[in-house]
C-alpha cells in the first residue's frame, strides 16, 4: 500500500469513527411522554351515549407465544366490546407502546388478521369527521368463513397520526431529530356484518357514529394522544 493510500485509509477510518460517535450522541434517549400504567383503562369511557361495555363477552386468553410478542411491543392494551340499546356491537382495540424504534413498532391490522387466517381485502384511505376533527383513517374488510369484519383504524407515532409504515418511519425520524424517542399507538374499531361482503358502507357509517360518540366522551388530553395531530 502506498503512502497516499495509507493516508486515505486512515482518513476514512477517522471519518467512520466520527460518524459512529455522532450517531451515538444523536440517538434519542428522552421519552416524548411518560404515561401511567393502564392509562387507557382510565382514559377511555366504559359508557357513553347508548353504548356500554358488553358484559356477556368473555375475553379469550391468547396463545402464550402471541401474548409474549404483544408484551414485547405494547405496554398497554385495551380490548373491549361495546353494545348499544339496539343490540349492535362494536369491538374496540387500542394498543399502546411507549417506545417506537426499528424493532418495536405498532403493527398494522392487515398483518395481524392475515396471520390469524383471515382473508384481508384491499385497504383504502378516507377521512371521517369525529369529535369536531377530521381524521384520516384506513378501512378494510377481513373475512374468515362466515365471519365478515369491516375495520376502521389509524396509528400514531408521537404526536402524528399515520396510516402507512412509511409515514410511521418518517414520524419516528422527525421525533428523533428533535431528540425524542416517540411512543406509538394503534386505534382499531371493527364490527361483524355479514352484508359487508357486498358493501361495507353501512358498517363504516355505524363505526363513524360510534367513534364520534366515543371520542366526544373521552377527556381532551387523552383524545389528543389517541388521535395525534389529526386536525392540523
Amino acid at each position: 500500500m502506498t503512502r497516499k493510500h495509507l493516508a486515505m485509509a486512515w482518513l476514512m477510518a477517522a471519518l467512520m469513527a466520527a460518524a459512529a460517535i455522532a450517531a451515538a450522541q444523536l440517538r434519542p434517549t428522552r421519552a416524548l411522554r411518560e404515561l401511567p400504567q393502564q392509562w387507557l383503562e382510565q382514559a377511555v369511557p366504559a359508557q357513553f351515549g347508548q353504548w356500554k361495555i358488553d358484559a356477556s363477552v368473555v375475553p379469550v386468553a391468547p396463545d402464550p407465544a402471541v401474548q409474549a410478542a404483544v408484551d414485547k411491543i405494547y405496554t398497554d392494551v385495551l380490548s373491549r366490546t361495546y353494545i348499544n340499546d339496539r343490540g349492535e356491537r362494536m369491538m374496540l382495540l387500542i394498543a399502546y407502546g411507549k417506545r417506537q424504534n426499528d424493532s418495536l413498532r405498532v403493527h398494522q391490522p392487515e398483518g395481524c388478521y392475515g396471520g390469524q387466517g383471515f382473508v384481508v381485502g384491499p385497504a383504502h384511505l378516507t377521512r371521517v369527521d369525529v369529535a369536531g376533527a377530521t381524521l384520516p383513517v384506513r378501512r378494510l374488510v377481513a373475512t374468515q368463513g362466515l365471519r365478515v369484519e369491516p375495520i376502521t383504524y389509524w396509528m400514531t407515532v408521537g404526536d402524528d397520526l399515520v396510516l402507512t409504515g412509511w409515514e410511521a418511519k418518517r414520524a419516528q425520524l422527525a421525533a428523533g431529530l428533535r431528540g425524542y424517542l416517540p411512543d406509538g399507538l394503534l386505534f382499531r374499531v371493527s364490527s361483524i356484518d355479514p352484508n359487508a361482503g357486498t358493501s361495507a358502507e353501512a358498517a363504516y357509517r355505524a363505526q363513524q357514529d360510534f367513534l364520534d360518540q366515543l371520542l366526544v366522551a373521552t377527556p381532551a388530553p387523552a383524545r389528543a394522544i389517541l388521535t395525534g395531530r389529526a386536525d392540523a
